[in-house]
């Protein structure tokens, strides 16, 4: 009998183990589900070669005239050099060229990045296709400043869209959004120029494009705030002195200072970064609103 009991208290005890291993087990489970369902997989590992192939060599076709001049003369050789047998057809041969060199493809999926960011306005993409090329302390730096970027224009939307009349405001932030974010894009893609190695050559073609891309997408929406100014805030002012006027705004200064800022950083990194985005500027005939834009701010005292 006493046998027994003891049998009985050793199978309860074992049978409290086993339940106590199983609720251990499922909590674990519970809790890589929970990490495998919240985890996003990296932009750049989604990337595949054919459709990266198709798109960086399109990009580099339509911006290889807009950078061509600012390039240094070896690169310009390089590019006069290859046998063009028809329309489109260098960018594929510069892709090619720029996947035999050392972290080649990084720069590739940089550009494909940025060039996807016109759509999609995916920063996140951008900075992982970035992080494979940049030192790490200046990827931590750009990482830094785009993550306070985010935080606080979503803490102050709508301290924004209080400033300007009730009929505007949606239409109005989210073009001051849409400039932060694409300031940022440019930021990043003169930094990553900045930062290529010397023994780099091909790579800086796709990357010189991808500040082009950005510029570009500055540009659109420089112009689109001003059509804003244009057309929604009167015609009786001009465009400084509405500047002037919005950022005396509390809180709006921030976005504005920042996107203004990015750019104004992305044009301190070096002749070839500053050469690409005021020709493209050029194109949009948006050059003289941002001298105005950094006059305001004053940036060269």
């Amino acid at each position: 009998m006493r046998l027994f009991t003891n049998s009985g208290h050793a199978m309860s005890h074992m049978g409290k183990k086993t339940l106590f291993n199983d609720i251990v087990a499922a909590i674990v489970l519970v809790a890589l589900i929970g990490c495998n369902a919240s985890y996003v997989p990296s932009f750049k590992n989604s990337i595949t070669d054919s459709e990266m192939r198709s798109r960086v060599s399109r990009v580099i076709d339509a911006q290889l005239e807009n950078i061509k001049d600012e390039l240094d003369d070896d690169l310009k050789e390089g590019i006069e050099s290859l046998n063009s047998r028809g329309p489109g057809d260098k960018g594929s041969q510069i892709v090619e060229l720029t996947l035999n060199e050392t972290s080649g493809r990084d720069y590739l999926d940089f550009c494909y990045a940025v060039d996807v960011s016109q759509t999609t306005m995916d920063v996140d993409a951008v900075m992982d296709t970035a992080k494979s090329i940049l030192p790490a302390d200046k990827y931590n730096e750009l990482l830094e400043t785009t993550s306070e970027v985010e935080r606080s224009i979503n803490e102050k939307a709508e301290v924004y869209a209080r400033a300007i009349p009730a009929n505007q405001q949606a239409a109005f932030y989210k073009d001051l959004k849409t400039l932060v974010t694409r300031a940022v894009v440019l930021l990043v893609a003169g930094v990553v120029y900045a930062c290529i190695p010397n023994v780099v050559f091909w790579g800086k073609i796709s990357a010189a494009c991808a500040i082009a891309v950005g510029a570009g997408l500055v540009a659109i929406t420089i112009m689109s705030l001003y059509e804003y100014f244009k057309f929604g805030a009167g015609e009786d002012k001009s465009f400084e002195d509405w500047f002037k006027e919005l950022i005396e705004i509390p809180k709006a200064d921030f976005a504005l200072t920042t996107a203004i800022t990015a750019m104004a950083s992305s044009m301190g990194l070096g002749p070839v970064v500053t050469g690409i985005i005021i020709c493209v500027y050029g194109l949009y005939n948006v050059v003289d609103l941002v001298r105005k834009m950094m006059k305001t701010y004053n940036f060269d005292a």
